[in-house]
């Protein structure tokens, strides 16, 4: 029947269940990322505080994760369609 089709053609769009599940994936990778590199990557220099040092960690581990994050969703949502 057409309600049966209609309800057959309806779209997830961006709640789609698999792109929920990766996002939150992609925000505990973020997470762990950002206690990984507190704990190991964080080293005082003559030219760079630890807390600067610490500070620019988070930046490169907040952008390289949302970059990466956005590739993989843009793909996914490629193969939706």
């Amino acid at each position: 029947s057409v309600a049966q089709l209609l309800a057959r053609m309806v779209c997830d769009g961006f709640m789609a269940p698999g792109l929920i599940r990766g996002s939150l994936c992609w925000l505990v990778f973020g997470l762990i990322a950002t206690a990984v590199q507190s704990m190991y990557f964080v080293k005082e220099t003559p030219k760079i505080t630890k807390e600067e040092s610490r500070a620019l960690g988070r930046v490169v581990v907040g952008a390289s994760t949302i970059c990466m994050w956005m590739f993989w969703a843009f793909v996914y949502m490629h193969q939706m369609v």
